[in-house]
């Protein structure tokens, strides 16, 4: 998240707060989400991503990191050069795509990790 070149901080939080949003994990979408908003001053896109990620953004840039993080975390081998072609018409270079697809696969892994841990369980004190 702190590499140089590619997305800004702000844009690599938002495509992981979508992929941790669409997986259900709830922590490590308030973490991101609050990422964001401290990076970005800002907060109407992450309510949209709560509200119906499918729909948010509040630029055709976010609305296309919106989409193509959704794609890459529901069906990954549905990404073809037309979702590559999505993101360079939104403006994203390609080393900003490469940038939004590692932290998106880094978030989806992460999330599943989280996912599979399970609940606390405190000792009986």
């Amino acid at each position: 998240m702190y590499a140089p070149g590619g997305l800004s901080r702000a844009e690599r939080e938002l495509g992981s707060t979508y992929v941790s949003r669409v997986n259900g994990c709830v922590y490590c979408a308030s973490v991101h989400a609050q990422r964001f908003e401290q990076l970005a001053k800002r907060n109407e896109v992450i309510a949209q991503v709560f509200e119906d990620p499918a729909t948010a953004g509040t630029t055709a840039r976010e609305l296309a990191i919106g989409k193509f993080s959704i794609q890459i975390t529901e069906a990954p081998a549905a990404v073809n050069a037309d979702s590559i072609q999505a993101l360079k018409d939104a403006g994203l270079n390609e080393g900003e795509i490469l940038d939004l697809l590692h932290s998106d696969a880094i978030f989806a892994w992460a999330n599943r990790l989280m996912l599979n841990l399970g609940e606390p369980v405190f000792p009986n004190a």
